[in-house]
């Protein structure tokens, strides 16, 4: 699996003339920042190594918050993420807050990277409202998968060469946590049923070329 380097963290540096203290202080911010990213954690320990250090740093770069995390700290949140890493094409996340009325906010994001090379910088954006039936549909979608019995990894299959993805799904609901990954899924798989409805959710056009 992959794995890279960490990216240095882009701080502003304000120095004000005549302050001896003002460099310690811009070092202990970033010695503080430093912490609070190491200490961001966006899986359980042990669940999908060695990827998850990969995943995670695919996360970062899309600016996506850390789900299980807030299964520990908020037992009535409910949400939904799809990750989708393919081999030629750009990173891209799916997540589904879901509100106690029913309805929802979908964020769609994209980075420039490609492959398993760097992730690159954000080029798509979007957020919207969900209204309650799209919300339970998705939702209907998962409890017809049993989304939160299937298995975290499933025997890996070959795949084309050339052509691979990771679909990787996380929910958080009730204060569970559940974390599924696939390699290029098939069209059988329920994986690949909630991706790509995730995908139609969110609004992201994708070419059949571009689906693996």
């Amino acid at each position: 699996m992959r794995r890279f380097p960490q990216r240095p963290v882009p701080l502003h540096r304000h120095v004000t003339r005549g302050s001896a203290t003002r460099p310690v202080s811009v070092l202990c911010l970033v010695t503080l920042a430093a912490g609070v990213l190491a200490a961001q954690r966006y899986f359980p320990p042990g669940v999908l190594d060695p990827a998850a250090a990969s995943y995670s740093r695919d996360l970062k770069a899309l600016h996506e918050p850390p789900l299980w995390e807030l299964s520990q700290r908020d037992p009535k949140a409910e949400a939904y993420r799809f990750l989708w890493l393919r081999s030629s094409h750009h990173p891209v996340a799916v997540r589904l807050i879901v509100s106690s009325s029913g309805s929802g906010w979908i964020h769609t994001r994209m980075t420039s990277g490609r492959g398993w090379d760097q992730p690159g910088r954000i080029i798509h954006y979007g957020v919207s409202w969900l209204t309650k039936r799209k919300t339970q549909s998705f939702l209907a979608a998962l409890e017809s998968a049993d989304f939160w019995k299937l298995p975290t990894l499933a025997d890996v299959r070959e795949v084309s060469a050339g052509y691979a993805s990771q679909w990787i799904v996380e929910g958080v609901s009730n204060g569970r946590y559940q974390i599924i990954g696939r390699s290029s899924p098939d069209l059988a798989d329920p994986v690949r049923a909630i991706g790509l409805l995730a995908l139609r959710l969110g609004r992201l056009r994708m070419r059949s070329r571009e689906v693996y």
